[in-house]
């Protein structure tokens, strides 16, 4: 089956509601964006890049 050529209406609704706010960004689109693809059944590829990952950061040290 090929990709739509729109975004679907859930998809869309959930990418609105991430983009409205101004304290979000990427991380938070990207989240949305995999849950959404998860909770409709769609596997990650073999060797998706990825960014390194970051050490975490600990409040007052």
């Amino acid at each position: 089956m090929p990709w739509p050529n729109s975004i679907p209406p859930d998809l869309r609704h959930r990418l609105e509601n991430v983009l409205s706010r101004r304290d979000r960004g990427a991380p938070e689109l990207w989240g949305e964006i995999r849950e959404w693809l998860a909770e409709h059944g769609v596997e990650a590829p073999e060797r998706l890049p990825e960014d390194p990952q970051r050490p975490a950061v600990r409040d007052g040290h």
